[in-house]
């Protein structure tokens, strides 16, 4: 993980041991201790897996890895809800999986993770009411719009976009006869719980900084600016699309051919991209741009692709399957297999090894839960600061560097601390010394 991923997993952490609370999480004693830099749901509900498995390393990896699982599961349900072919309903999560955004956003415990799961849910529940009688399409869209407040409640007004779901779905010809019952409900449940929730004192004050601190000062460029105005479009051209066609480029080479797709499935394939579109172009407004800001739109882009390579992927399996290739293809996937699983064994290249190596160092004198000064040239360090609290819930003090027992030096940032009255209780040849002070 970088900073992002270690600030939320150390806020969920701090929430399921009742330091902060839902409208307020809590960071650090010296660095938001009233966190409003994102709505707060995602890490309630990361919260919720560290209150049953307790505070281990693995704990934001076991909720990032069953996130990815339910959203695969998802996408299945939607391709079997509105493909011809349910069959082959691991073709669009083999896509999904293909991007590396999508590996990398979950390995870094971003909240783009929690917005796929509910974002990919709005969707499925449109799919599903949009077939059905007319009462399961007004449910539908009532569960569809609670999704999409989830997603808000995740990471703000990038989960706003399954709104245009219910009707780009009609663009399927046998799925348009509810798209007004389903948009009703989907939109209705969306006004009556914005209403509500600017109604209540709490989440008033919460949502109401967050859009103060978050959403416009990223809109006028205020915050962290990307290198272009249309990175995203740059991102999803060579980070999401560029994979998948190389994908597809294999499959049709294995199929000997390109079969064309039948005009329903063409329209499939239409629906799901701009619905991918939809999750992504918006974001054009905003000088604050980066790649794993696509991770909530990749399911549909998979989806859609997946409807154009259904027939050649269906030639190429009657094809294995009628050959001597059928066996060598059956070994090299369960090779396949047990290489991702020897993989997970095998120690991991860290993004900061000495960093990590460090702070192994400190675990036996860190004092946990401590407020521990730190020199003020060494105040930038935000993972540093992140690193310390969600290792050993110790919040970094540059203000007031020498009121505090514990002191941190790190060597490499400035001659002017520590104070004189401290002395090393950890490894002083290492780039972090813990040191007690009198």
């Amino acid at each position: 993980m970088f900073l992002d991923g270690v600030t939320y997993a150390a806020i969920a952490r701090n929430l399921a041991e009742g330091r902060g609370r839902f409208w307020e999480p809590f960071y650090t004693a010296t660095i938001y201790p009233a966190f409003h830099e994102h709505p707060p749901l995602a890490f309630w509900l990361q919260s919720l897996w560290f209150r049953a498995m307790g505070d281990h390393w693995y704990v934001e990896r076991a909720y990032a890895a069953g996130a990815a699982v339910l959203i695969a599961w998802l996408i299945a349900f939607i391709w079997r809800a509105i493909h011809e072919q349910p069959a082959n309903a691991w073709l669009p999560i083999a896509l999904w999986l293909l991007v590396p955004v999508v590996s990398w956003t979950l390995v870094g415990n971003l909240l783009e993770v929690t917005v796929c799961v509910f974002v990919t849910a709005a969707v499925a529940a449109i799919t599903a009411a949009s077939h059905g009688p007319n009462a399961a399409a007004i449910f539908g869209g009532v569960l569809s719009g609670f999704c999409v407040v989830g997603a808000v409640l995740s990471k703000g007004p990038v989960g706003l976009f399954p709104l245009a779901a219910p009707f780009i779905v009609a663009i399927v010809p046998d799925r348009r006869r509810h798209v007004v019952r389903i948009a009703v409900g989907q939109w209705l449940t969306v006004a009556v719980c914005a209403t509500a929730l600017f109604s209540l004192p709490d989440a008033h004050e919460s949502l109401s900084k967050y859009i103060d601190q978050q959403v416009m000062t990223s809109l006028t460029g205020h915050r962290e600016v990307s290198g272009s105005s249309v990175t995203i479009v740059i991102e999803l051209l060579r980070g999401v699309w560029l994979p998948m066609m190389l994908g597809g480029a294999a499959i049709v080479a294995g199929a000997r051919g390109w079969t064309p797709a039948s005009p329903r499935d063409r329209r499939v394939a239409f629906a799901f991209t701009l619905m991918g579109l939809a999750g992504t172009l918006p974001m054009l407004v905003s000088p604050k741009q980066a790649g794993h800001y696509l991770m909530p739109a990749v399911p549909f882009y998979a989806i859609g692709a997946a409807a154009l390579l259904s027939p050649s992927m269906t030639s190429l399996a009657a094809r294995v399957s009628s050959s001597r290739a059928a066996g060598a293809l059956r070994i090299v996937a369960v090779a396949l297999v047990a290489g991702a699983i020897a993989a997970m064994w095998v120690p991991a290249i860290a993004r900061d090894p000495a960093r990590l190596i460090d702070l192994d160092r400190l675990a036996s004198a860190a004092p946990i839960g401590a407020t521990v000064g730190l020199c003020p040239s060494a105040n930038g360090d935000w993972l540093l600061h992140a690193w310390m609290q969600r290792r050993f819930h110790v919040s970094l003090d540059a203000t007031n560097p020498g009121g505090h027992q514990w002191f941190l030096k790190s060597a490499s940032r400035g001659p002017e601390c520590p104070p004189a009255t401290c002395e090393p209780a950890s490894d002083p040849t290492r780039e972090l010394v813990l040191m007690r002070c009198r």
